[in-house]
């Protein structure tokens, strides 16, 4: 009899784990088709848009360098935001240093910026820089005029010029890493 209660439990739990290891065979099945479907679409995508991986990396540098200026941007601003903070305590630094050393950060990124223009310049055919010279110039025009408005967006008249210098940088700065991402894996 015991023998006969062994057999029968030894068949239930046989059966039971038969079972139990063909949901997971299954499931592991049903994943790896669904993500093969996946790749297959997106493949199928890939070759209807004409883009290749070479593409897709070059858009995640992309990418990636326009965030990696972006944290550099929102750093830059809190950490000027707190040099005034503790500046404003310091009766001995008064709103023209604070202004000088704004307007020397602009200069120094709109020197790297135009670094950036005469290397990419170098690169171009006559058609493309001649478009690219006017994209620029008018570039140009619109980072002042940003910089003049978010600066007469502040009540205060003694914040604007640091305000305008800390926008033109911030703005400089974006405009060359765009420029940047224009010169491919070159360094200037």
């Amino acid at each position: 009899m015991e023998k006969l209660l062994y057999l029968a439990l030894g068949a239930v739990l046989t059966w039971v784990f038969y079972f139990i290891q063909r949901r997971v065979e299954k499931r592991s099945a049903v994943e790896a088709i669904e993500r093969n479907q996946k790749l297959l679409e997106l493949k199928q995508g890939l070759d209807e848009s004409n883009t290749n991986l070479d593409d897709l990396r070059r858009f995640e540098q992309r990418l990636i360098g326009k965030a990696e200026t972006a944290a550099r941007i929102a750093d830059n601003y809190f950490t000027k935001a707190e040099e005034v903070a503790r500046q404003s305590d310091d009766l001995a630094i008064t709103h023209h240093d604070m202004n000088q050393q704004a307007l020397a950060e602009f200069q120094q990124a709109d020197a790297r910026l135009a670094t950036v223009v005469a290397h990419l310049r170098r690169q171009l055919d006559e058609e493309t820089l001649a478009v690219f010279d006017e994209a620029h110039r008018s570039w140009l025009q619109f980072r002042d005029r940003y910089a003049r408005f978010v600066s007469q967006s502040y009540a205060g008249g003694a914040i604007r010029p640091l305000i305008h210098a800390v926008t033109l940088e911030s703005v400089t700065q974006l405009w060359t890493n765009e420029l940047e991402t224009q010169l491919g894996d070159e360094s200037v």
